[in-house]
């Protein structure tokens, strides 16, 4: 049977509230929403019982206040939830256990925050070079000496140039640029 279409139109963003601690969530059916909080307060074989929010209903003698914030049609799922974590930001919310997310895959989302915070960025590891010059030339005395043996093993790997030399494959450039590789390659 076809699943049916979600209808955004009839979005909610609510908020649980126990104490002083409070909760943001979005659903586009509320009463459902608010039976599988229930449900996940009280089951321990849920695999969401453990939970921050439920963890915390039930160290509060189970007070809590469950109740539509605002009433937020939109057109998707998207529009839903950057509402959902504007609000999340603004109320404080503590019992979220993440961030709503901003509908954007981790791999964009990174994307756009490095290019937002650029400078803070460039900041940071001209910062953090400044501070661990010396860690970093240690380090990579270190890595030298450790790998001496194999850097020399690849500096006397031999290649077969397309004039038709054989030579060592790091001087390989350096070769290209000499008489007689420009002599044999207008031979050709």
């Amino acid at each position: 049977m076809p699943r049916k279409a979600i209808d955004y139109k009839k979005a909610v963003i609510y908020t649980i509230k126990s104490f002083d601690s409070v909760y943001v969530g979005s659903t586009t059916n509320f009463t459902n929403r608010k039976n599988q909080h229930k449900h996940n307060i009280y089951n321990p074989n849920d695999e969401k019982y453990n939970r921050k929010l439920y963890k915390t209903i039930r160290e509060n003698n189970f007070e809590y206040d469950i109740k539509p914030y605002k009433e937020y049609p939109c057109e998707n799922k998207i529009q839903l939830t950057i509402e959902e974590e504007r609000l999340r930001k603004e109320l404080n919310a503590d019992l979220n256990s993440q961030s709503c997310g901003t509908g954007l895959s981790k791999k964009d989302y990174n994307k756009q925050r490095s290019i937002k915070n650029k400078d803070k960025i460039a900041e940071y590891h001209k910062q953090y070079h400044i501070e661990n010059k010396d860690k970093k030339s240690e380090y990579n005395i270190q890595y030298r000496i450790k790998n001496k043996d194999k850097m020399l093993e690849k500096a006397k790997q031999k290649t077969t140039c397309e004039c038709g030399c054989v030579v060592i494959k790091c001087g390989l450039l350096q070769h290209k640029k000499t008489n007689k590789h420009l002599k044999l390659m207008n031979n050709c």
